[in-house]
């Protein structure tokens, strides 16, 4: 049985690509502290290079194991730490100054010293966890727990091997963090077990490196990442099948055994249309989405499409989709269709002249949506072709003549685009990667999906939304369960509760059948 569950932090926890913990990670630490199960981090990082680390995972952790297993942390004490001889680390220190490889140590209380290069050092990742709490001093006769060394030769790596044969030095390239003999990720996990009293066959161990190879093997039950290196999945009990920011831990402790997954009852299934429903590499719906969706209505559950795509764009949308929907919501939420009857709200007159004549002022195109479903183009730009490619109509090139507006997509982004955010601070503004929308107070794709389910009779947490792009986490964030594609972007899937598989790999159908919504 798993009383204990010990984790390495970078790339195991903490994702480097979208510079957060993953939210079905949280989930996972959450639901392994329901059932009792202590949490723990066993990493290379000493205590005063965890600032970058947020708080939100600091509180679902009931010990810290740094510098690979130098240092035990607990409740905010020290619990031990273990040192390294003075005379090897003078050795070491001396052995550095004389080949110019730069190095930091971390004394006894935890406080850490750089010298040497510091555009050598800022070459890794270290001086940026440490965020500043750094002094630059070189080292005299301190107790310390840890040496690192930076970017040393091939042979003067093995040199310093040699100093002291018997110290652990976990290797990253031509870099070393220097311990004191036998401590290491082993020794960590044993420190964990003394803490609370576990066997090693307790505990769940999980990382990505091969310095967390000997905890992998130590501990009752190892998982490596999905793109942990090929020596530590070796040493893995298991491999997770999914990358961390997709939920690759969460599904490891279900897959064990160790979790159970959530079960819902979902009255609503809310959908985005491109990159989630609409394949536009396959040109169209793939069948076994099709045959999803009918099973879900067949089943009595609502459907409702949710794009910010125009009336005018659906024009590629199959009828035989569109025919499923109990409704369809467009241009954010501006337009939606329920029931043969149409809801629209516009964008303030007023409003609309001032943003025109912003986009004027600086030379920004855009589309702009109007009540008759059409959607305008305000000069010949380079953007039009993408109409043509998603959505099979090329809106037609027509300066805004005072129409009343629904919504505005333009294309700016960088300082720009946050330029026309703060113009339009009281709309609804959507960032997308090559353009902003502009859309109605309390018109987004979230509010609309609430709104539309209220009047559906379903409630929010009844409701599952699935998405790809940034225009739905707010849809997401509002739903009782969330799922983002495969294929989507890192902040939508950051955003989800699930991530399934790419739209090419059948992403909907795969989810919908995971959670047991269809039978498939």
């Amino acid at each position: 049985m798993i009383k204990g569950a010990l984790f390495d932090i970078d790339d195991t926890l903490f994702s480097h690509e979208i510079n957060a913990v993953p939210r079905a990670t949280i989930k996972a630490l959450d639901k392994l502290r329901e059932k009792g199960i202590r949490i723990g981090v066993c990493t290379s990082r000493i205590a005063a290079e965890m600032a970058d680390i947020p708080d939100e995972l600091w509180k679902r952790i009931d010990c810290k194991i740094v510098g690979t297993g130098a240092t035990t942390i607990v409740e905010g004490e020290y619990i031990k730490s273990y040192t390294i001889d003075p005379d090897d680390a003078k050795k070491y220190t001396d052995y550095f100054k004389e080949h110019n490889i730069s190095y930091h140590y971390t004394d006894i209380n935890g406080d850490v010293y750089y010298w040497g290069d510091l555009d050598q050092v800022n070459n890794g990742r270290w001086l940026s966890y440490a965020m500043g709490n750094v002094k630059f001093k070189e080292y005299e006769d301190e107790q310390i727990t840890n040496l690192f060394y930076y970017h040393a030769k091939d042979e003067e790596c093995d040199f310093i091997q040699n100093i002291n044969p018997g110290a652990l030095i976990s290797r990253w390239g031509n870099s070393g963090n220097i311990c004191a003999p036998l401590i290491d990720k082993s020794f960590g996990l044993l420190k964990f077990c003394q803490v609370f009293s576990f066997t090693t066959d307790e505990i769940a161990a999980a990382g990505d490196g091969i310095n967390d190879d000997v905890m992998l093997e130590m501990a009752g039950i190892g998982i490596a990442v999905d793109d942990a290196v090929e020596n530590t999945k070796g040493k893995a009990d298991y491999v997770c099948r999914k990358s961390i920011e997709d939920g690759g831990l969460y599904d490891a402790f279900v897959d064990l055994g160790i979790i159970e997954e959530d079960r819902y009852e979902m009255d609503l299934f809310c959908f985005d249309n491109d990159s989630t429903l609409y394949d536009h590499k396959f040109g169209g719906i793939h069948e076994k989405t099709y045959k999803a969706l009918e099973e879900l209505k067949r089943s009595g559950k609502k459907l409702v499409l949710n794009t910010s795509r125009s009336y005018e764009e659906t024009y590629n949308i199959p009828k035989r989709l569109l025919d499923l929907m109990d409704a369809v919501i467009l241009i954010n939420g501006a337009y939606i269709i329920e029931k043969g009857e149409t809801r629209i709200t516009y964008l303030p007159d007023e409003d609309v002249q001032k943003y025109v004549a912003f986009f004027a002022e600086h030379d920004i195109p855009y589309r702009y949506c109007v009540d008759s479903g059409k959607g305008y183009l305000s000069r010949e730009d380079e953007h039009k072709e993408i109409f043509q490619r998603l959505y099979g109509v090329t809106p037609e090139i027509k300066p805004y003549e005072g129409e009343r507006v629904l919504q505005f997509l333009y294309y700016a982004v960088g300082d720009l685009r946050e330029e026309v955010i703060e113009l339009a601070s009281d709309k609804e503004n959507t960032r997308l990667w090559f353009a902003g929308e502009i859309s109605p107070s309390g018109k987004s794709k979230g509010k609309a999906m609430l709104e539309t389910a209220e009047r559906l009779g379903v409630s929010a947490d009844r409701i599952c939304a699935f998405g790809d792009g940034g225009n739905d986490i707010d849809m997401m964030e509002k739903a009782g369960l969330s799922i983002a594609m495969g294929n989507g972007s890192n902040e939508c899937r950051l955003a989800a509760d699930y991530v399934t598989d790419d739209i090419c790999d059948e992403g909907v159908y795969n989810a919908l059948k995971h959670f047991g919504f269809i039978k498939g």
